[in-house]
């Protein structure tokens, strides 16, 4: 048993250390973990490019496959994390996915040491054995949901089990989001860099360049305003899918805004892409379980205009730190940034403001740490039977 006091020995295990909203909070929580007390952190993926930013950390990284839904390999890493967990006298087991939390499920069950998980996504339900897959979820002592649509999802998918659930937002990093790293002089270079005017409005869409995400209809809407001052940033990664940003150009020159959109690849200072921007579109048709987006905007105090599907009408209070409209309504796109850009200067900043109390006080990453390191040290005394 841990002290009350002391951080307990946790091990986190997930597929693969590559990139997405998973991996992020998993490496934040891990950085976290490594600079409580003096125990170890251990991390089990089947690795990748976000494993040097953990080991820079102090965090213990172990490779295993993990990221396999082979019904043998499941069996074996399950056998292999029991071993490890009690040769390095870890305390808890934390997965955050279907096939590691089969594998902590079996390892918990060798070697005595509990184990929680964390919702992450909707999955489908496809079926008795769809559903029977997706259960290793809910088999911990607890779960960590999300959001309340996850967690609406979980309680709906496996009711008969009774899972204890706890919802726990990701948190934002509001050192790294934080409006006030940037000078005006920062802004203004990032803008000529861009090739766009220093006095333009500049609406952002963010994230990954996907269908679904619905980058198209920031274009759309773009055309639809008949502004000329209007420029409209696009900052994402097509992830070697050129065909996909390669469309959204080809829109944007028939529709006769070629010159107002900016199609940046790959920008890694993402902050500063909210800095330069007057406000948000996130215009998403996916299902989304959190909208990571919307927290970062406000985070840099920027109104957002989302669309009201999964979790994101958590993350936005309506007409006080944006708007939420229909998927796929690209009438009310059009006149919620009509909204917005009619704005007086000081209502404006006003909306800023509150976006970035409003996360701060719900979706900032102290919070998700405290609260996560909370729950640990209560399933670790036994207080989740």
């Amino acid at each position: 048993m841990t002290n009350a006091s002391k951080k307990p020995i946790i091990m986190q295990v997930l597929p693969r250390l590559q990139s997405g909203g998973v991996e992020r909070v998993t490496v934040d929580t891990a950085g976290f973990l490594a600079r409580v007390d003096e125990l170890p952190t251990y991390v089990v993926s089947a690795g990748g490019a976000l494993v040097a930013e953990l080991e820079k950390n102090r965090v213990h990284h172990i490779t295993l496959p993990v990221a396999s839904k082979n019904p043998l390999t499941i069996l074996v890493n399950g056998v292999r994390l029991a071993h490890l967990g009690k040769r390095l006298k870890v305390n808890l087991f934390h997965a955050r996915s279907r096939a590691p939390a089969w594998s902590t499920w079996l390892a918990s069950k060798l070697s005595g040491i509990p184990f929680i998980t964390t919702y992450h996504g909707a999955y489908r339900n496809k079926g008795r054995l769809s559903n029977w897959y997706n259960s290793a979820m809910v088999r911990g002592k607890c779960v960590i949901t999300i959001s309340d649509f996850v967690g609406n999802v979980a309680q709906k998918d496996h009711a008969p089990l009774k899972p204890t659930l706890i919802k726990i937002y990701p948190g934002i990093d509001t050192d790294t989001f934080n409006p006030n790293r940037f000078s005006p002089e920062d802004i203004n270079k990032q803008k000529k860099a861009w090739g766009i005017p220093l006095e333009a409005p500049i609406m952002l869409i963010i994230g990954r360049i996907a269908p679904a995400k619905r980058f198209d209809l920031g274009i759309e809407a773009l055309a639809r305003l008949e502004r000329k001052d209007v420029h409209l940033v696009m900052a994402g990664s097509d992830q070697g899918k050129t065909a996909l940003s390669d469309a959204l150009l080809t829109l944007a020159k028939e529709r006769g805004v070629e010159a107002q959109v900016h199609l940046i690849k790959d920008f890694k200072d993402l902050p500063l892409a909210y800095a330069v921007s007057d406000f948000v579109l996130f215009p998403t048709q996916h299902i989304e379980t959190y909208g990571r987006i919307s927290a970062e905007a406000g985070a840099m105090e920027k109104i957002t205009i989302a669309t009201t599907i999964g979790a994101v009408p958590e993350l936005i209070v309506e007409g006080e730190t944006g708007f939420l409209i229909p998927p796929g309504d690209l009438d009310a796109l059009v006149f919620a940034i009509e909204r917005v850009l009619a704005l007086p200067p000081q209502e404006k900043e006003k909306m800023g403001r509150q976006a970035l109390q409003h996360i701060q006080r719900h979706f900032s990453a102290h919070r998700m740490y405290a609260e996560t390191l909370d729950l640990y040290k209560k399933v670790v005394a036994g207080k989740f039977s």
